[in-house]
């Protein structure tokens, strides 16, 4: 079922940095949220669904047989959260701008691997990228829209993007830390943290698989507790997978449209990718933004979760196979830590909830 999730007031999605109120002073907040947000929202409204008491579920640990617990995702499937705005009465998704997309002028161009007539020091003879052009080259902001992802995918510049500001802001607040023993203020404890408004059509979307989810209803989402209203969509969009040109191709790039975890940190621990292709293939190149940090909070411990380090959406891998590259349809480019796995049926189970979704194309 797709959904699509609307704010009802202000939202808080606080990064994986720690934070206490009179010891720090801004929390800062990532949008859009990451798909641990989207389950944790999704698990709590099944259970309240089935009528489970959802402080003795956190204290009792007993695993639920649709969403599991803690790091046990049960039959839960999610893709998503992905930014979203109605145009033209139609819904349409949106992926932050590719980092392989430059801005020459007011146009378009993309980066691509190529054989320079001097060398470099990045490691196991990657490529740099390069755009065929003497003109001056400027950072590529915004969102890619749903319409244009054929069209890049396809190896050809973006013609449009979508503004930050025509989807959403960031509202600083100001707050000040309670005793939750007494009720009162603290004195001195006084923060400030950065809110996201939804532009009006703006919204976020997601995919919900494997458990029994009503129709519509109010989602607990993000950074205390704010509320959300969800609802399924009449239409569904196109699985991102029927945007892939590269369903068999020796040579292709992984866009990420959800951040992902590689157990050496930008790929997988020692550059083996036969662990994510099944097959040889070799990297060519690679355009990555500062990485990702998130944690999040152990409702059940009531200590923060330990921080990890993700490859942000945005990111673009180029690949060169010997052989053609056959994609599933549920393809995800992310592995999950030894202690997820341990706890799962599911060896990628972090795939299982949303991160490394991706889209393929040639280059």
């Amino acid at each position: 079922m797709q959904i699509v999730i609307r704010s009802v007031d202000v939202w808080l999605f606080r990064d994986g940095k720690p934070f206490t109120a009179g010891e720090d002073h801004i929390a800062e907040s990532t949008f859009p949220p990451s798909p641990f947000t989207l389950q944790g929202a999704i698990r709590t409204r099944v259970l309240a669904d089935k009528g489970v008491n959802l402080s003795e579920f956190a204290c009792q640990r007993q695993p639920d047989p649709d969403v599991g617990y803690g790091d046990n995702f049960g039959k839960l499937r999610l893709c998503g959260p992905l930014l979203m705005r109605c145009k033209d009465g139609k819904w349409e998704r949106l992926i932050p701008m590719p980092a392989d997309v430059v801005k020459v002028d007011k146009r378009y161009e993309l980066l691509r691997p190529n054989d320079l007539p001097f060398g470099t020091n990045l490691p196991d003879g990657l490529q740099l990228l390069w755009a065929q052009t003497g003109e001056r080259l400027t950072e590529a902001k915004g969102w890619l829209p749903e319409s244009e992802w054929e069209r890049y995918l396809q190896d050809q510049p973006p013609s449009q993007a979508v503004l930050t500001e025509d989807l959403f802001t960031f509202e600083p607040r100001f707050g000040i830390a309670i005793d939750s023993t007494k009720g009162t203020t603290l004195e001195t404890m006084l923060y400030q943290a950065r809110f996201v408004r939804l532009k009006e059509g703006t919204a976020l979307w997601a995919e919900v698989d494997g458990v029994s989810l009503s129709g519509k209803g109010f989602l607990r989402f993000g950074g205390e507790g704010r509320a959300a209203t969800y609802e399924a969509l009449p239409k569904p969009l196109p699985p991102l997978s029927q945007f892939n040109t590269a369903r068999n191709a020796t040579r292709f790039k992984i866009v990420l449209v959800t951040p992902a975890w590689f157990s050496g940190g930008w790929q997988p621990e020692c550059g083996d990718w036969s662990k994510i292709f099944g097959s040889q293939v070799w990297l060519v190149a690679a355009a990555i933004p500062r990485p990702l940090l998130l944690g999040g909070f152990d409702v059940a411990k009531g200590v923060p979760k330990p921080m990890c380090v993700f490859v942000p959406a945005g990111a673009v891998y180029f690949f060169e196979a010997k052989e053609p590259v056959a994609f599933t349809d549920d393809f995800a480019f992310t592995e999950t830590p030894n202690e997820v796995k341990q706890q799962n049926s599911n060896s990628n189970a972090w795939a299982q909830i949303g991160l490394g979704s991706v889209l393929i194309g040639v280059w």
